[in-house]
């Protein structure tokens, strides 16, 4: 299974590292009849399902990953098609807009 697979598992004594679903998101900043432009890069993880909130079976309405926060244990940010996730990270539960 991916999620419990390790990038480097060699360095665990001295070095967090895990492998996660994420996002990569650019906006397009340039108008209409220049050259195309985008802006800067955001990667954000995909949370997990908060099971605690929602239950077992339940991944939401497919509405995108509408939802996004940053995890206040790790710092990373996060994304998700619910408001409340499990940053894929650390594990800490994470409240999303």
């Amino acid at each position: 299974m991916f999620k419990t697979r390790r990038p480097n598992p060699e360095e665990d004594k001295y070095n967090k590292n895990c492998f996660f679903l994420g996002t990569a998101s650019s906006l397009l900043e340039s108008s209409e009849g220049e050259a195309e432009r985008w802006g800067t890069c955001e990667i954000a993880a995909v949370a997990n399902v908060d099971k605690e909130v929602y239950g077992e079976d339940v991944l939401g309405i497919d509405w995108g990953f509408c939802q996004f926060g940053t995890c206040s244990s790790c710092g990373i940010g996060v994304r998700s098609n619910l408001k409340h996730g499990v940053c894929p990270t650390c594990g800490s539960k994470v409240a999303m807009s």
